[in-house]
């Protein structure tokens, strides 16, 4: 510690009810930060949950889609000619849409996502469905999922006691036999359905011939990028072929540029900071002109500017670390709170921790050289007036 930490910290606590509202200010102004960029990248997390629990290293798709929430169909036969490709291990249909669930209680019909695939040719990460497999091969028979939001009925307490629920999907009388676990909802579903293919195509009256996925996997060793450049050229032009993992970044890149959400967030980033600015120069700049005298008095016993100026900078990145420390742990309280009651997946990262503890820094520095200004008129001479 140097020598001149000890007279920033003194000066910082000289008046305790002013270092309270600094440390308030500040704290607010952290957990602004944080809600912001909490909401901003949950939003963007939530609209890919799907994409994460699709086993699979390489996707088709229609060129023209974009979002999970809005594939576009193509032919099912393209799938037969990639599953001829060296290197692939597996090429899987996937169906995906929206359509209603009937509440059996308020008899109230809801949208609902509706996922099919092959049974004996799994494409979901999910043990759960894996394992249940042989329960959607029957006729007009789903699996709920459990995560789903409480406006669709009590299924799962109804399914627990029962056995089965009867209800209808798309105006057609459906059993629900069994439960997963998937989540999401505020930018995805408020709930979802995974059956067969077969039962997806005769309760959506859907031709299987038209999917919305190509699920691949590649072969143990086989680098996923090789595949595409092998193949690329040769697939009709109204396919196109990538990575899950690209697939998941295209998602996010849409839902940040083709939506306000990024814009919003981030500019409430930005009013956090400001406001923690203002603050900090506040209280600075009246510290400063509190102890103008005692300022000038070290200047006349020789002190440089450059020394005045490092405790003031002092002072202010004080500021941001203990404003910052309170404020940090708040949301994670808030983000676990927020999780629970929207399924909002709301994690605190150490990049975003440390993201903001440098625009906290940065805030409370950029304020303390505003406020240095008052320094120069801390004249020596004034002593002597």
């Amino acid at each position: 510690m140097s020598a001149t930490t000890p007279v920033a910290w003194l000066q910082l606590i000289h008046r305790k009810s002013r270092l309270v509202v600094t440390i308030t200010g500040v704290t607010f102004a952290v957990m602004l930060m944080f809600i912001q960029l909490g909401f901003r990248d949950g939003l963007f997390e939530d609209a890919v949950v799907f994409h994460k629990k699709i086993q699979a290293d390489l996707v088709l798709l229609h060129r023209d889609t974009e979002r999970f929430f809005d594939m576009k169909v193509f032919p099912r036969r393209y799938l037969y000619n990639i599953s001829a490709v060296d290197g692939i291990a597996s090429v899987n249909p996937f169906y995906f849409s929206v359509t209603n669930f009937k509440n059996p209680e308020t008899f109230v019909n809801r949208p609902i996502a509706i996922a099919g695939f092959t049974p004996d040719q799994p494409v979901f990460n999910l043990p759960e469905v894996n394992q249940q497999k042989e329960l959607i091969k029957a006729a007009n028979t789903i699996l709920f999922d459990r995560l789903s939001r409480p406006e669709f009925g009590p299924i799962v307490a109804e399914l627990e006691k029962h056995g089965e629920v009867i209800t209808e999907v798309s105006n057609r009388q459906i059993k629900v036999k069994g439960l997963f676990s998937l989540g999401g909802g505020v930018m995805t579903a408020d709930g979802v359905i995974i059956t067969s293919d077969l039962n997806y195509s005769e309760i959506l009256n859907h031709p299987l011939e038209k999917v919305q996925m190509g699920v691949i996997q590649v072969k143990p060793g086989v680098d996923p990028e090789s595949i595409i450049k092998k193949i690329s050229k040769d697939l009709p032009q109204d396919v196109k072929l990538m990575t899950l993992e690209n697939y998941i970044k295209l998602e996010k890149d849409v839902l940040a540029q083709s939506t306000p959400i990024g814009f919003i967030f981030n500019m409430g980033t930005v009013i956090g900071c400001v406001f923690g600015g203002i603050i900090v120069y506040q209280i600075l700049y009246t510290q400063i002109s509190d102890s103008l005298f005692i300022y000038a008095t070290f200047k006349a016993i020789g002190y440089a500017n450059s020394y005045l100026v490092k405790v003031v900078l002092q002072q202010a990145i004080l500021m941001s670390l203990i404003g910052y420390i309170p404020g940090f742990a708040v949301c994670m309280y808030l983000y676990n709170f927020v999780q629970e009651a929207t399924r909002l997946p709301m994690i605190m990262t150490i990049t975003r921790g440390v993201t903001v503890m440098l625009l906290t820094i940065v805030m409370c520095s950029l304020a303390g050289m505003l406020a240095m200004n008052k320094l120069r008129s801390a004249d020596p001479a004034e002593l002597f007036g």
